[in-house]
């Protein structure tokens, strides 16, 4: 059982059935990578869905509230039950407060990781003037700082990393050497 499995199902086990997007709001995960491991749980018999069309959930302050399902809710098994139980023990697991209004930029963050490697290039970049704005764009303060050739294009020389490479590279007119 992977990390984010554990977590997810140490999760439920404290809070009940949720669906999906609140899941890894409150753990701070991506949804598709959540909802990926929520596949596989339920594949392991360890997750199902909550077939009743209301839901009960605990809040902080041990109450129990009772809610119309909007969302597919996922809850534990009998087996997803002594999973948790044993994962309990085994390690200390906060769960963290829900937001108590979705925050959706968060949400967005961390569904939108885009690995920023450090790995740097030394490039020369040769594009027209029409691409300098798009360019300046993608490189932001790094354009002034590599060193530039003015002619009939446009040229700078100098390190990048491989993602503002592959942004590059989607433009249209620019020659990475």
């Amino acid at each position: 059982m992977s990390a984010l499995e554990k977590k997810i199902v140490l999760t439920i086990y404290k809070i009940g059935p949720t669906f999906i997007s609140k899941l890894a709001n409150r753990i701070l995960e991506n949804q598709n990578e959540v909802r990926e491991c929520i596949r596989v749980l339920i594949k392991d018999k360890i997750l199902e869905r909550v077939e009743n069309i209301m839901v009960e959930y605990k809040t902080k302050e041990a109450n129990v509230v009772v809610k119309h399902r909007n969302h597919t809710y996922y809850k534990l098994t009998k087996l997803g039950e002594k999973k948790a139980k044993e994962l309990e023990e085994e390690h200390e697991f906060e769960v963290r407060e829900a937001f108590k209004t979705y925050n959706k930029a968060l949400q967005n963050r961390l569904d939108n990781v885009v690995e920023n490697t450090e790995n740097k290039t030394y490039c020369v970049i040769d594009f027209p003037y029409s691409q300098e704005i798009n360019v300046k764009n993608i490189l932001n303060e790094k354009f002034e700082n590599l060193e530039k050739e003015y002619g009939h294009t446009i040229t700078l020389r100098g390190e990048i990393t491989e993602v503002e490479k592959e942004r590059l590279l989607e433009l249209l007119n620019i020659i990475i050497i």
